[in-house]
């Protein structure tokens, strides 16, 4: 098993604002932005506050375009096919609201979409009479093809759009992507991927992609401040794209025309140049593949000491695992928040439960400044829940 020497050194936490004492696993909701590129910001920030009328007017849509040209090269895309957004969410809204729908086309989403996802197709179909369809995951998972086959069935001649995870927020899965986005094609569907997770978790060639629409965070697997992200537009699909706030730059088109929705800290954005350095320095290419044996080890540890399963193969996953708690009764979702807040008082470990089919599971999360005993600790203390 390869060891990520990262994880054996409690020195890398350092790098990391994070709390003395606290066992922080739950990466994969917010991320944690490293100091080197919070003091970049920072920088930023001062020299938009030093001359605002220069910073904004004469310098701002080169500097914006050239971070744009940075994290396209490190995605594997090419900047003009390539906005700056605050959040995956932000991007897929605006997708679904300049989509040039008719009266009783469907979106496709997966059962356990992110939900806030799932809120946005909602209120689009209200608003556009649209209808929304869910397909099944099975999850334990036995085998990636299932989803494939769920999703293949789910389709109709009246879906339009398909919103597919690239991974699964709740379930931590890799979904099955090129195999669901050739059944699109098949079908002649357009495909929006919400890849929320994926930029620095996995390797990303988004030429290779054949989606319609990609969209990603920044702020959680790639290091970069909070309020970076991007939308990926396939130039065939990009020429009604507009943001949320429709602003100056309206008729630019995209990419442009998001550059510029009114006055706003765009400081993130533009650090996101300090971000892959960090990225890079700290193993670059190496990472997803460290990072995903180190979350190997610990889900192993934590279903050996709670005698549960791994719900899926472990090449399912990234560096987030989805795992069953030892506990019989059926849960809600606020129950399993109140385990979450329970642990957090209690031993100061911050990772998400979820209730999943009614049944209990925790999230971890994978991070250089995780260490082996975190995840002791999340085992002790769970065996000690449910043993109250």
């Amino acid at each position: 098993m390869m060891h990520n020497k990262f994880n054996a050194d409690s020195e890398i936490r350092k790098h990391w604002l994070l709390r003395e004492g606290i066992h922080f696993l739950n990466h994969g909701s917010f991320g944690a932005t490293p100091r080197a590129v919070l003091e970049v910001q920072q920088a930023w920030q001062q020299r938009m506050e030093m001359q605002p009328v220069s910073f904004f007017v004469r310098d701002l849509p080169e500097l914006i375009r050239n971070a744009a040209a940075k994290l396209a090269d490190f995605l594997g895309a090419e900047a003009d096919h390539l906005a700056f957004v605050e959040n995956a969410t932000a991007a897929i809204n605006a997708i679904l609201r300049a989509y040039p729908w008719q009266a009783g086309d469907e979106i496709l989403l997966s059962e356990h979409a992110y939900p806030a996802v799932k809120n946005a197709a909602y209120f689009v179909a209200k608003q556009f009479k649209l209808s929304v369809k869910e397909y099944a995951v099975p999850f334990p998972l036995q085998n990636p093809a299932e989803i494939t086959a769920s999703f293949e069935r789910a389709i109709a001649t009246k879906t339009k759009l398909a919103i597919i995870d690239h991974i699964s927020s709740p379930l931590a899965i890799i979904y099955p992507l090129d195999d669901m986005l050739q059944l699109c094609r098949q079908h002649r569907i357009h495909s929006l991927v919400d890849g929320a997770h994926a930029p620095g978790m996995l390797p990303l060639q988004l030429s290779d992609i054949d989606a319609d629409y990609y969209v990603g965070n920044c702020h959680k697997w790639l290091f970069a401040p909070k309020g970076c992200a991007f939308l990926w537009a396939s130039p065939a699909v990009s020429e009604n794209l507009q943001p949320l706030v429709v602003s100056l730059r309206m008729d630019e088109g995209f990419p442009r025309c998001f550059d510029w929705t009114g006055t706003r800290d765009v400081s993130a954005w533009l650090t996101i140049s300090a971000a892959i350095d960090f990225y890079q320095q700290m193993g670059g290419q190496n990472i997803p593949q460290q990072l995903h044996h180190f979350a190997i080890e610990m889900a192993t540890m934590l279903t050996d000491a709670w005698n549960v399963e791994i719900p899926a193969g472990v090449e399912q996953f990234g560096a987030m695992f989805t795992l069953p708690v030892p506990w019989a009764k059926t849960i809600t979702q606020i129950e399993a928040n109140d385990w979450r807040d329970r642990l957090w008082k209690s031993e100061q470990i911050e990772v998400p439960f979820l209730a999943i089919n009614e049944r209990l599971w925790v999230r971890i999360s994978a991070q250089l400044y995780n260490t082996k005993h975190d995840y002791e600790r999340l085992a002790e203390a769970v065996l000690k829940l449910t043993d109250q």
